[in-house]
């Protein structure tokens, strides 16, 4: 353990509810620079997603056989070792990069700390919920021996990882990904696919779709929305809300103007996942209290808080 991990160790172990702690100050001045950084660059699908793969990792199975961090989950090991620069991690260094005067100007914070407030803040800006986030997050120091590539994210296209009867089922291949996460089940799978609503799938990322840099959709190329091309979920991809749920048929007829993966199709089809998705359509309040909930839980897999309970901004 460094000094500064020394330090922001010590400053856990006290009470964190004055804004005069160093530690408490920084959380601050982090979430202050990161909602400027988002508004800036608009970036909220990028942070979000970095969020998710670095919290993604998490194998409750390999964390109950091990000292912590054998589980991995949202440690801030994404930006390490034989992670960023695997396949499914494709386009995130830029991500960390946005962060980086964020964690030179606040060392306290820790690096799982700023990419999973990166993920939270960039739903809020958006126009998504407010999350019930905890800090004090540790930084594991390297990613754990028994992660590999693709690191327990769930797939894009068949073959699809897990059990040979999920190979080419997308409903049983969700579920295997997602219960190593805690045991969550169908309404959180269904609540987080929605944050698709956000972002876009490009082709040399995922690989799912054909859309480059140079190719976009009516939908990525449209002016004042940043960089374009890929290909994106919902016609306003810089907007958290329902339409994720409300465009689907729209997308299966958009010839290419917007994408869903087998994993977007079975959650309108499956019997577990339906219900779920038509009452996130039909009502933008209930899939706001639902993300939020997933959201949380998703950023604290395998996190290790340097003060019982966490910090709370």
């Amino acid at each position: 353990m460094d000094r500064l991990q020394r330090m922001a160790a010590h400053l856990c172990a006290s009470p964190v509810s004055s804004s005069s702690d160093p530690h408490m100050a920084q959380l601050q001045e982090a979430a202050s620079m990161i909602r400027a950084l988002l508004h800036e660059k608009r970036c909220a699908p990028i942070m979000l997603r970095l969020a998710w793969h670095d919290a993604g990792t998490y194998d409750q199975t390999a964390a109950r056989g091990g000292a912590w961090p054998a589980g991995n989950g949202a440690i801030g090991t994404i930006r390490l070792g034989v992670e960023m620069p695997a396949g499914p991690n494709a386009g995130l260094g830029k991500a960390v990069g946005y962060l980086e005067p964020v964690k030179a100007r606040c060392p306290l914070v820790s690096w799982a700390d700023l990419i999973q407030m990166g993920g939270a803040l960039g739903v809020e800006v958006a126009g998504g919920p407010k999350i019930d986030m905890l800090y004090g997050r540790v930084d594991g120091a390297a990613t754990p021996a028994a992660s590999r590539e693709p690191f327990g994210l769930p797939d894009a296209l068949p073959p699809f990882g897990g059990p040979p009867s999920a190979k080419e089922d997308p409903a049983a291949h969700l579920r295997y990904v997602f219960n190593k996460y805690d045991n969550m089940g169908d309404r959180e799978i269904v609540a987080l696919s929605g944050a698709h609503t956000v972002g876009r799938a490009f082709a040399d990322r995922s690989g799912a779709v054909s859309n480059g840099y140079t190719s976009p959709t009516a939908h990525t190329a449209k002016e004042g929305m940043g960089m374009k091309g890929g290909r994106s979920w919902t016609a306003d991809w810089l907007a958290f809300n329902n339409s994720y749920f409300t465009e689907r048929a729209a997308a299966a007829a958009s010839a290419g103007a917007l994408t869903a993966f087998p994993t977007d199709q079975v959650l309108m089809t499956d019997p577990g996942f339906a219900p779920f998705f038509q009452r996130y359509a039909l009502s933008q309040a209930d899939f706001f209290t639902d993300y939020a909930l997933a959201h949380k839980k998703l950023s604290e897999l395998g996190s290790s808080f340097c003060r019982p309970g966490g910090i709370r901004l």
